[in-house]
């Protein structure tokens, strides 16, 4: 499948090739959210690269208690606004290790340039998302970044070798970053805060738990927290995203917080019970019992629901601070705000620029300070004039002891930076010795731009980045040194920005895989999706390449393969209604090269006639280019039948489609669901048997290949959106539902089994919760083992649980797998349990005896 494409957003055209990609899922039920695009050079076939959706922009307004409307969520938001997984819960742990297996870092990134058919020229190595950066006041080499599940890493030496601080499992109990913050207060840059949960509004932006403290950073670091208590004893930061935090830069005791929207699951999810997001404030934050309590801004009251993206104290002042705040539904209130009395008892807020109400449009705010002379720059989502794209930038420069004349004015010359992402890429900064010198980062063109007149010009500086940049940081003791984050993870450069240095080195993990797959009799060969950095082979040498770009979802391998060239392997793309739904298909290992695998599925005609590497063309299969699809839409295998080529090929629209010569020519297999199928299981004994999960939480199979397929699903299952259908191995008669989302009641309901498959269509089946010992969490994957059916596991946002009673009870299994989520889990051929994670890679460990 080659990788041609424009994407045009506001008739501005931008050419992307494989590297511009990031989780295009609507929040909504559907999950539908598709991007718009027009073609270049092959004109009719959409690459697979796109605009990102953002999460909360088409969703229904839903009340939460006590708090206003929002437009959030998907489920109704009721409950206790508590950790769904307290640290002081005891849950059984058996206590093999697990072994990272990486990538650290993937060798041959998408990074920017590309060639005319959208091929990187550079293949710089790339890891993950990252959202947040801090730099040492004294020491240039001395940096923190956050990533978006990762956690926080620490370099003292430029970003040659990292070490992960947030990996005590025991207190971390995520590793979704939103931002940082060193203690001014602290002339020797060893206190750190972090704000946790990811705000950046994609599906897999996760939600967090409060604010944690990082202390003795130069020697031992200590972790703590988190910090999320109101002064009434209530969480007022669980399940949301923390993406604005400052400390007062006199009196550390004083913090403020800001807090927006963060999700959960594969899904994804919106939390049940989540707090009011908003403006906070702690006045006794180290003084270890700190609390928080929620500030009115401006026309805002304390008990309103707003999203907080950036705020920023004016450097030596306790009593200025500017907030962001994104509009999501517009409402009229986003833009900045500007107090000149954060001390006061209730201080009082200005907003000093409307951002459109017509856009989703976070703001990003940075600083500086030069005698008694202020300016503030601002980076917004929102549309720029003229067709240019999104993304716009502002600067004010005012008098500190004059605080009252702050006035923005834009900046034109960066308009278009975020391109079609303002929600989500998009970030700033000033040099805190000159403001001439400020830097926008975005997408494409926009992914770093300099200017060293104050913003009158912009210059774009985006050579060997790879695209999708969401933070930059001047080292405030050395301003030529920057480092800059985005999808593929961070970079450093020397010269301000001039040129860069790839820093994503062998101790710095971060790739947020969606999949994984195994070999059958390989134990090493592995393939898996990742987001924004296209598909990987974990290689029989236990060492990492990319085979494919863009974003990379489901993969399969055919078990029929004997050796470990002539294999057979699947994996998905994004999909979007009426432009690209299918997947990716490469016949022999030596062919699975980016741009080799033929696509099997639809897109705007004609058909790519190109002849690939294993000899096999694109091919329009039946699958209905106007389906409703989920962005990674579902893709299984089952057995070997009749007649058939390898394993038969299921893929799932709002129908169940059907191959038996590996995706050549699909059949619909089922009626047309009010829902999409989210979820897809087939004997691996009997081909007739099937069942299919949808975005509601619907459970429909058969077992006789009939269509339609039956309703089975049975009163008191989860309406929310099912991870995974698995059928037992060896007995198609026992099968496994499990769901994402949190706060079900009177218990958790994530998982269910169901012995007798065998009664659908003429009985009832019966299906049986059975996730005691399992917390209340989103279950994303579930694997049987095929050598003992007794023997479960469920991957979840918070590990690993086992089960060796057929799924009676669960214990979180293993030690040493960082609190990332779990997306996907897979046996290998020698008895290892492999885990794709999604923020810290690929981990293995023994499977259960």
């Amino acid at each position: 499948m080659k990788s041609l494409s424009s994407i045009i957003t506001n008739a501005r055209v931008f050419r992307v090739g494989f590297f511009h990609t990031a989780l295009c899922v609507s929040i909504t039920v559907a999950l539908l959210a598709a991007p718009t695009f027009t073609y270049a050079q092959n004109s009719h076939k959409p690459t697979a690269k796109h605009f990102k959706a953002r999460v909360d922009e088409s969703g229904p307004p839903q009340a939460e208690p006590g708090v206003q409307p929002s437009n959030e969520a998907i489920q109704p938001t009721s409950g206790p606004a508590i950790s769904p997984f307290s640290i002081t819960a005891a849950f059984l742990v058996t206590t093999p290790s697990w072994t990272a297996l990486g990538p650290a870092p993937i060798p041959n990134g998408q990074t920017i340039p590309a060639d005319a058919n959208g091929i990187s020229l550079t293949q710089a190595p790339v890891s993950g998302r990252l959202t947040a950066v801090a730099i040492d006041p004294a020491d240039p080499n001395t940096a923190y970044v956050g990533a978006a599940q990762g956690g926080v890493y620490q370099t003292r030496d430029g970003g040659a070798t990292w070490t992960p601080l947030m990996d005590n499992t025991a207190i971390a109990q995520t590793l979704a970053v939103g931002s940082l913050e060193l203690d001014p207060t602290d002339a020797t840059g060893n206190t750190l805060l972090v704000g946790s949960g990811e705000s950046n509004f994609s599906a897999d932006s996760y939600a967090g738990f409060g604010v944690y403290k990082l202390t003795n950073l130069k020697t031992s670091p200590v972790l703590s927290g988190p910090f999320n208590q109101s002064t009434t004893a209530t969480d007022v930061f669980s399940k949301r995203s923390l993406s604005g935090l400052a400390i007062d830069p006199n009196h550390h005791d004083t913090v403020y917080v800001g807090s927006s929207t963060g999700q959960q699951g594969i899904g994804p999810q919106a939390f049940v019970g989540a707090p009011a997001r908003g403006v906070f404030r702690s006045t006794n934050f180290f003084s270890g019992a700190s609390t928080f309590t929620k500030l009115a801004v401006a026309n805002l009251p304390a008990g309103f629901d707003f999203r907080v993206t950036s705020i920023v104290y004016e450097p030596g002042s306790s009593d200025h601070i500017f907030v962001g705040v994104a509009d999501a539904a517009a409402q009229g209130i986003g833009g900045i705000y500007f107090t000149t009395n954060a001390s006061a008892g209730t201080p009082v807020f200005t907003k000093v620029l409307a951002t459109a109400i017509a856009d989703f449009a976070p703001v990003k705010l940075a600083i500086n300070k030069i005698g008694d002379t202020v300016t503030v720059v601002a980076a917004t989502g929102e549309t720029a004039p003229s067709n240019q794209g999104q993304g716009k930038a502002y600067k004010a420069v005012y008098k500190s002891s004059k605080p009252k004349n702050v006035n923005f004015t834009g900046l034109p010359s960066a308009n278009g930076f975020a391109a079609g992402q303002g929600f989500y890429n998009l970030g700033v900064a000033i040099d805190p010795t000159n403001s001439n010198n400020i830097y926008v980062v975005g997408t494409l063109n926009g992914t770093f731009l300099f200017s060293r007149n104050g913003g009158g010009t912009f210059t774009p500086s985006n050579d060997t980045l790879h695209v999708d940049s969401h933070m930059v940081g001047v080292a405030p003791s050395n301003p030529s040194v920057i480092y800059t984050g985005n999808d593929g993870g961070v970079w450093r450069s020397n010269d301000m920005g001039l040129h860069w240095i790839d820093r994503n080195t062998a101790t710095f993990s971060a790739t947020q895989f969606q999949s994984v797959a195994v070999h059958p009799t390989d134990p090493n060969f592995s393939i898996g999706g990742t987001q924004d950095n296209g598909t990987n082979f974990f290689q029989p040498n236990r060492t990492w390449t990319r085979v494919d770009f863009g974003d990379g979802g489901y993969a399969l391998i055919d078990q029929t393969a004997t050796d470990t060239e002539n294999v057979t392997m699947y994996h998905t793309y994004f999909n979007a209604t009426n432009n690209l739904i299918g997947f990716g298909r490469v016949l022999k290992t030596s062919c699975a090269i980016e741009g080799q695998w033929s696509f099997k599925g639809a897109y705007t005609p004609p058909v790519d006639p190109t002849v690939h590497c294993d000899g096999t063309t694109d091919t329009f299969n039946g699958i209905l280019l106007s389906d409703p699809v989920n962005f990674y839409a579902p893709v299984a295998l089952g057995p070997v039948v009749t007649g058939g080529s390898g394993q038969t090929v299921y893929f799932g629209t709002n129908k169940l489609y059907r191959s038996i010569n590996k995706g050549d020519l699909m059949t619909i297999v089922s009626q047309a669901f009010t829902s999409n199928v989210s979820a897809i299981g087939i004997s691996k004994t009997n081909d007739d048997v099937r069942i299919v999960g949808l975005n509601s939480g619907k459970v429909f199979a058969t077992i006789t290949g009939g269509n339609p397929m039956t309703d089975v699903t049975q009163t008191g299952m989860p309406a929310k959106y099912l991870a995974r259908a698995v059928i037992d191995p060896n007995d198609p008669n026992t099968a496994y539902v499990v769901y994402n989302g949190n706060g079900s009641t009177p218990t958790f309901k994530h998982i269910f089994k169901a012995a007798n498959l065998n009664l659908t269509g003429t009985g009832t089946v019966t299906w049986t919760e059975t996730d005691t010992g399992i917390p209340d969490v989103s279950v994303n994957a579930f694997v049987v083992d095929p050598a003992d059916s007794t023997h479960l596991y469920a991957g979840t946002d918070r590990g690993v649980f086992n089960s060796t009673d057929g799924g009676s009870s669960w214990s979180l299994y293993g030690i040493g797998l960082p609190d990332a989520a779990v997306f996907d889990l897979a046996i290998s051929s020698d008895g290892h349990l492999r885990a794709a994670t999604h923020g810290r890679g690929f981990y293995e460990i023994v499977k259960a005896p």
